[in-house]
């Protein structure tokens, strides 16, 4: 015969309720997590110095100053942060998105062939493959710590 007392109808409570408590976990470690990412992926955009060519560059009041682009591989370099700025996410129900024009900025017209490289002249410089590589484990982590937490008595 099972007894039903003050522990076991939390129990009942959590099994009844088992799909609200692991969606609710999964959207909040999405979220925990994408701030993560954005977060990383902005610094490692900023980290100075990067691997590649020197170019001197002239803005529109005629001023020269020197930049040093990323080498294949790296994450690009920052030289207007317009890039940078549209890098954003969203966590609906049932997905999350992340990259560049996501939220509201809208990407400029080169961020794919910044991320993914053309065919014949440029390499890629893969900032969001890098920053997901890096975050991997914090992704892993946030998603066992938020459903589990909902699920422990």
């Amino acid at each position: 015969m099972i007894e039903v007392d003050r522990k076991s109808r939390k129990v009942i409570h959590k099994i009844e309720n088992l799909r609200d408590l692991t969606k609710s976990g999964v959207e909040f470690a999405a979220y925990t997590s994408s701030k993560g990412l954005m977060k990383t992926i902005n610094a490692e955009i900023l980290h100075k110095p990067k691997g590649g060519r020197v170019y001197v560059i002239r803005s529109a009041t005629g001023r020269r100053r020197r930049h040093r682009a990323s080498a294949p591989g790296e994450t690009h370099a920052n030289l207007t942060g317009k890039l940078r700025k549209s890098l954003g996410f969203k966590v609906n129900p049932n997905q999350l998105e992340y990259g560049y024009g996501v939220e509201k900025n809208d990407a400029p017209d080169y961020a794919e062939r910044i991320e993914f490289g053309t065919k014949k002249k440029k390499d890629a410089r893969p900032s969001l493959q890098n920053g997901l590589k890096s975050e991997r484990r914090n992704f892993q982590n946030n998603f066992e710590r938020e459903i589990g937490k909902r699920l422990e008595s």
